[in-house]
């Protein structure tokens, strides 16, 4: 979308805010469908993650949460990663950069997380930039208003999604094409109390109708400015760079007949980050990619059968980052996919789902791959390329032992060109003893395979020092030194156990699970020395790490027009047991909680509160605990028009670094939002 059409609007402050008031003194707005759904148990969500096959949330066998369409629209979304930190379990999206702006599941780092998209892989960006560690999460490169709801598992799921699953599954649900033409617009702005901080704008849209009588089409766009802070504050690691985010994507949907569908997908989308003044006055940079780029194009066929489903799929996905005029970045998948779902009785109910995979992952890096003049083992450096090749068979059958308990048994076979076969079972039970009580728990396997430049000793990263402290026993004192990959790495593995209780009724959702998982061969940078004539850090498998500690949630409603929400995550531990070390930064302790008023089908509003506890870090005790609440207001004007307002940190909470991390927590801001329908 051209860049003309976010040009930053800056209205007085003075009339922001009465804006913002007088909505939030309405008799406080949402959607119309939000009414009917105050009154639908939660536990009657459809969900496909947690086994591939579409069934109740009560009845899944995961951890599994659902942030649905209503929760979307709530409040103007210029990142996922601030609604996904709402759901028990996740930890991150606190900050607007660094790897505290990523999400994280249970304790373990970002790049455990498999983003999905209707159930195909976002692929990652993360090798494309000087480090993988640099950047953003790959979560925002779809229009919100496209996005029906997402459902996020949590624990490992490499039975049945493999080596990027050890961690969990963010899986992004977009809307179905409209039988008749019709979309939305969206456009929000959001403005910082102070006045050095920079604005926020995005313009949204999507639409979709019939072709014809067996053809589809749905379009969607999204365009956000976030302008760069023009002051730190006078604190260090504070200013915050700019972002512009474009995407457009479209997809093509032809039914041959009723129980079939095939489907034509593409999309472009930009991501540019521009340094701050204040951070171009300390000669620092933006964060991440100056031009990153996404292009995906795919094809699939769905059909539903007299035996049951199938749906096969192929798919590429390529990134691309700006480094230079000479240089070349350059990341991309490509998949090919299937799987067939048939129930049957054998004894008992079962409902059975196999399925394959192959996929060619391709990565290009001029600035990080081949630039070492040797190896350190003196070997000479060629090329900046790296390929591998992997193909998996999943297996997983839900046996209905008896009308309240469920078994679900699945496997996964992981064949690597380079660390060979790895299988990764699971075991888990759904009992419901009651009508409206569910118990389950389970065991899985989970594996990590090395990534392309983890497991190849030609990515060789040099370090300015920072990278260089684990070699300061072996002599080092000062200057660069390459962390470079290792060709001899073993995959990570894990063991994941849990179990949990929820209720739910008419008038109260509540649950809560305890997690403990144990991981081996933990990859880590790890001192090798100096040779050659430079000093060396490489990836070893160095580490056991375990991760164990407690999520839950509260929904209550009040009659028909209030209701209370809350969910917490307890992280007891997350810690590398080889070096003692915390494994990620992570809260202790995490809660989140709304009040919700709908007085009407026309009208609702929220207060809510996010608590972070004491940060611990890798190295140190670096935030205390703080709190932020949020007041949002929505008017359902007509079938047509919704209008938002509300204002972000309503208590003016000012949170920064103490220096050992580029953290902060944006101040007060008031926010407008408009939606129309057509």
């Amino acid at each position: 979308m051209p860049a003309n059409l976010i040009a930053p609007v800056r209205p007085l402050r003075t009339r922001l805010a009465a804006a913002v008031a007088t909505a939030c003194l309405l008799p406080l707005p949402a959607l119309a469908a939000t009414a009917a759904d105050a009154s639908t148990k939660d536990l009657d969500t459809v969900v496909v993650t947690a086994s591939g096959y579409q069934q109740l949330i009560k009845d899944a066998p995961a951890s599994i949460s659902v942030i649905t369409r209503e929760d979307i629209e709530r409040q103007p979304v210029h990142d996922l990663a601030t609604l996904l930190s709402r759901v028990p379990g996740v930890t991150g999206g606190l900050s607007a950069v660094g790897e505290q702006s990523k999400i994280k599941l249970r304790g373990m780092p970002s790049n455990y997380t498999l983003v999905l998209v209707d159930g195909k892989r976002m692929g990652s960006s993360a090798s494309t930039n000087y480090r993988p560690d640099l950047g953003r999460q790959d979560l925002n490169w779809i229009a919100p208003d496209q996005i029906e709801r997402i459902e996020v598992v949590r624990g490992p799921m490499s039975s049945l999604y493999g080596s990027d699953a050890m961690g969990g599954v963010i899986n992004i649900i977009t809307k179905r094409i409209g039988k008749q033409w019709g979309g939305s617009a969206t456009h929000s702005y959001t403005r910082p109390q102070d006045d050095k901080r920079g604005d926020t704008q995005q313009i949204g849209a999507t639409f979709s109708g019939p072709l014809g009588e067996t053809v589809g089409l749905r379009i969607g766009a999204n365009s956000m400015r976030r302008d760069s802070d023009s002051s730190n504050g006078g604190v260090s690691g504070n200013a915050y760079a700019g972002e512009k985010d474009r995407n457009v994507d479209a997809l093509l949907e032809w039914r041959p007949s009723e129980r079939q569908t095939v489907s034509l997908e593409a999309g472009h989308g930009v991501q540019q980050a521009f340094a701050s003044q204040a951070l171009e006055r300390e000669g620092d940079g933006a964060w991440g990619a100056s031009e990153l780029k996404r292009t995906s194009l795919g094809l699939a066929h769905d059909g539903s059968w007299d035996f049951g489903t199938s749906k096969i799929s192929a798919y590429r996905t390529e990134y691309k980052n700006d480094i230079g005029p000479t240089g070349r970045s350059e990341a991309t998948d490509t998949i090919v996919e299937g799987s067939l779902s048939t129930p049957f009785t054998w004894g008992v109910d079962h409902q059975l789902a196999v399925g394959g995979q192959w996929k060619r992952q391709e990565l290009t890096n001029t600035d990080t791959i081949g630039q070492a003049p040797i190896d350190y083992a003196g070997n000479p450096v060629r090329g900046s390329e790296l390929q591998v090749d992997t193909w998996a068979l999943f297996v997983e059958d839900e046996l209905k032992l008896h009308r309240t308990l469920a078994l679900t048994l699945g496997a996964r076979l992981d064949h690597h060109e380079k660390f060979g076969s790895h299988v990764s079972p699971r075991a888990y039970l759904v009992w419901h003893p009651g009508e409206q009580w569910t118990i389950r728990g389970g065991v899985s396997k989970g594996f990590r395979a090395p990534s392309l430049t983890e497991n190849a000793p030609s990515a060789a990263t040099q370090s300015g020092g920072r990278g260089c402290t684990s070699l300061i026993p072996l002599g080092y004192v000062r200057g660069g030194c390459y962390m470079a990959g290792n060709p001899d790495l073993d995959p990570e593995t894990s063991t994941n156990r849990e179990i949990g209780i929820s209720f739910d009724n008419d008038v109260l959702d509540a649950g809560v699970t305890y997690f403990h998982t144990d991981f081996n061969n933990k990859i880590e940078y790890a001192a090798l020395g100096y040779f050659n004539g430079y000093w060396w850090t490489r990836m070893t498998n160095i580490a056991r790490a375990r991760t164990a500690g407690m999520e839950g949630n509260v929904n209550v409603r009040f009659g028909e027009h209030w209701r209370w929400r809350t969910s917490a995550t307890w992280m007891k531990e997350a810690k590398n047991l080889t070096t003692g070390r915390n494994l990620i930064d992570t809260p202790e302790f995490a809660g989140y909680s709304s009040l919700d008023w709908t007085p009407s089908a026309a009208f609702s509003s929220s207060l809510s509160a996010q608590y972070t506890g004491k940060q611990t870090g890798v190295a140190s005790t670096f935030l205390r605990a703080y709190t932020l609440y949020d007041l949002t207001a929505a008017w359902n004007v007509n079938e047509v028009l919704t209008l938002r307002g509300g204002v972000s940190n309503l208590a003016g909470k000012k949170v920064y670094a103490d220096g050992a991390a580029d953290y902060f927590v944006a101040g007060r801001s008031w926010f407008l939002g408009i939606t129309a329908r057509f």
